[in-house]
């Protein structure tokens, strides 16, 4: 077995950061409809801040496996 094919890898991690992202956005909906006490305020902003960064990477991963894409033709 080769080593990991880095097209495949940058897909998979694609994949694997939209589905991240996804779980992120509902637990923050979770969050914002259930704990609306002021003490979980810097609770639902780390959530939007990690949600924030997850669609960053997520971006980021879609548009190097869209430049792979394109050197591919």
């Amino acid at each position: 077995m080769g080593p990991p094919d880095p097209e495949e890898i940058a897909r998979d991690t694609a994949r694997d950061l939209a589905q991240l992202a996804s779980d992120l956005n509902r637990s923050k909906a979770d969050a914002t409809h259930w704990l609306t006490a002021p003490e979980y305020a810097s609770l639902l902003h780390r959530l939007e801040g990690a949600h924030a960064a997850v669609e960053a990477a997520l971006i980021e991963a879609r548009r190097r496996v869209r430049l792979n894409e394109e050197r591919e033709r």
